[in-house]
Parts: C-alpha cells; sequence; structure tokens
C-alpha cells in the first residue's frame, strides 16, 4: 500500500476492509508514505503481524537539491504575482496547486485566456479526464498543470521543474508531498509557496516541521503590477466561463465531453483574445 497514512485513515475504511476480506490471510503487507504518521502503528485494519518497521530518517524533510522559497503578498494580488512568475521562469513546466476544484478550473481558465497552456486536475473530473490531462502534460502538450491534493501523491512526473503552492496546504504534511513532484531521483526543483496575509500561522508550521527558515522569492512589485490590467481581464472571462459552465455541468457531465475543451465550447476565450492580445 503506497501512500500508507492516507488510505488507511478513516476515508478509505470501507474500502480497506472489503480488500482484506478477499485477499489471503497468509500474505506480506508492505505500508510506504513520505510521512508516516503516528496512526499507522493502529494497524489492526491491515492485520500486520510481528511487523518491522524501516525509515530513512524520523524527522519530516526535502531533498538538498530542491529550492525552497516563500512569497509574502496580499490576498487579493494572488493571480497578478502567479502570472508574473509564470512568465519570470517561462520555459519550464510547472504544478500549480490549489486548495480546491472549483478554484483549480478558475485559474486555469484564466491562464488559458491570457494564452498560457494549462491545464486543470481535480477530483471532480472523472478518472478519464484526469488521465487525459496528465497524459497531456507528461507528453509537454501542456506546461502548467492547476491542480488540487490529489495530484500530491503518487505521481512521478519526471520532467517537473516548478512547483508553486498558490494556495497554502492546510495540513503542513501534505507540503512535502506537493514538492516532492519536483527534485526527483536525483534532479534539482524549484518550489515557491504564495503567502498571504491569512496563512501567516500555516506557513511558519511548514517552516517548524521542515526545520529550516525558508528565503523570500524575490520579485519586482512594480514589473509585476503591470500585469495587473490583463489579469483582471483574464479573471473577468474565466468566471464568466464558470458561471457558464456550471449552468450546463450536469448535461455535460451525462455526455462526458472533455473538460481540456471547455472554453472553446462555450467561445468565450475566443471573445477575450479578439478584444485582447498579447
Amino acid at each position: 500500500m503506497d501512500e500508507a497514512d492516507r488510505i488507511l485513515n478513516m476515508d478509505f475504511e470501507e474500502e480497506v476492509d472489503k480488500i482484506l476480506k478477499v485477499i489471503p490471510r497468509e500474505r506480506n503487507t508492505y505500508l510506504y508514505s513520505a510521512t508516516m504518521t503516528k496512526k499507522v502503528a493502529k494497524l489492526q485494519r491491515a492485520s500486520l503481524r510481528d511487523p518491522v518497521k524501516v525509515e530513512v530518517s524520523s524527522k519530516y524533510q526535502t531533498v538538498d537539491k530542491l529550492q525552497q522559497s516563500y512569497l509574502f503578498i496580499p490576498l487579493k494580488h494572488k493571480d497578478v504575482f502567479l502570472v508574473y512568475i509564470l512568465n519570470e521562469l517561462a520555459g519550464n513546466s510547472f504544478m500549480v496547486f490549489c486548495s480546491t476544484c472549483a478554484n483549480t478550473q478558475r485559474v486555469a481558465l484564466m491562464l488559458r485566456n491570457l494564452g498560457m497552456t494549462a491545464i486543470p486536475l481535480h477530483g471532480q473530473l472523472s478518472q478519464a479526464k484526469r488521465l487525459g490531462a496528465l497524459n497531456k502534460f507528461k507528453s509537454k502538450n501542456r506546461s502548467i498543470l492547476i491542480a488540487t491534493d490529489v495530484a500530491s501523491r503518487g505521481l512521478d512526473i519526471p520532467h517537473v521543474d516548478v512547483v508553486i503552492n498558490l494556495d497554502i496546504p492546510t495540513h503542513s504534511k501534505d507540503y512535502i508531498h506537493r514538492v516532492g513532484r519536483t527534485a526527483r531521483a536525483g534532479r534539482s526543483g524549484k518550489a515557491i509557496t504564495f503567502v498571504s496575509q491569512y496563512d501567516v500561522e500555516l506557513y511558519q508550521r511548514i517552516e517548524h516541521l521542515i526545520g529550516k527558515k525558508l528565503p523570500l522569492y524575490k520579485t519586482e512589485e512594480q514589473e509585476v503590477m503591470l500585469l495587473m490590467e490583463r489579469v483582471t481581464e483574464a479573471q473577468r472571462f474565466a468566471k464568466l466561463e464558470m458561471n457558464e459552465t456550471m449552468g450546463r455541468g450536469k448535461k455535460r457531465q451525462n455526455k462526458g465531453d472533455d473538460a481540456d475543451d471547455t472554453e472553446e465550447s462555450l467561445g468565450v476565450q475566443k471573445k477575450f483574445r479578439k478584444k485582447k492580445k498579447y
């Protein structure tokens, strides 16, 4: 069982019990996780007998080749700073983590309206659509994957260069899994965490967990603010697309249309690009 700490929690209790009823009692059971919690010690459900624990380190840590930093900004300017960083580090592949499915979809639409190759991945998509999004990102047809924590575990995508925590994770240990999508197998990578005025305590917990103070990611605020008008317009069109999509949502789910083509079917993106060309 990979990601054993998550699988063995209450969310999957019923599924795990079903599996244990049909597999042999005499077996070898292996549990893996980058963040093995104390709850895993209570493994009656997994029926462990005489278990052996092997761990690389007793503390939670990130790899040395990962360059980690934070960006302290007002909440209302998150999108502007995101677009600035994506432009500044253009040519890299990005995973951008959001806290909700709705925000994931909104950010992806906003970036598309600005001409960026972004694709969403979240729990409200069907399995087929999730795999489709992953395949497009892996094949480099899309360079920006906007995702919830559904993508923070269990994915091995070799070419992820930069991880951006647009929304800071509520649980500190999820930070380790998120940034672990880059700097894998000896490679280097970058992780940038956005911290708003409401996220200070959550960010301090992350620093305490990993046992280090992260440097500030340097930006030129005047240059960032030059993007404000473009981003505001893209946000407005993204909201229009979201509202129209919600109105047709049930019908689209029944037909199983590709979520990646949402904005083309609505025609809103074309109107936006016709009005604003950059």
